[in-house]
């Protein structure tokens, strides 16, 4: 017999109309609780979408974005401080 969500949340919802212990009530409630906690971690596809803003200039998508430059020199303090595993070399020779 295939059951359908639906089906089963009657099912759950019958079975529990029916019990009258608060103990009882209260620990199937936490255990309920528990799980939805658990599967909210997941993270959700839609928190990742954005609205799309058309007819924006230059300026603008760089303050939405928080953009803030940084200098050469700035970027090769960050990038030197990279530890590689592998050299540049090693690298390019993996793409031949």
């Amino acid at each position: 017999m295939n059951l359908n969500t639906n089906d089963i949340k009657m099912d759950i919802i019958n079975i529990i109309s029916k019990i009258d212990d608060a103990d009882k009530l209260k620990r199937i409630y936490k255990n309920i609780e528990q799980d939805n906690v658990e599967s909210d971690l997941k993270p959700n596809i839609q928190d990742s979408f954005v609205k799309i803003t058309e007819g924006l200039s230059f300026k603008q998508i760089l303050e939405e974005q928080n953009y803030e430059p940084i200098t050469y020199e700035e970027f090769r303090v960050i990038a030197d401080q990279i530890k590689w595993d592998h050299s540049l070399e090693e690298l390019l020779e993996v793409l031949d």
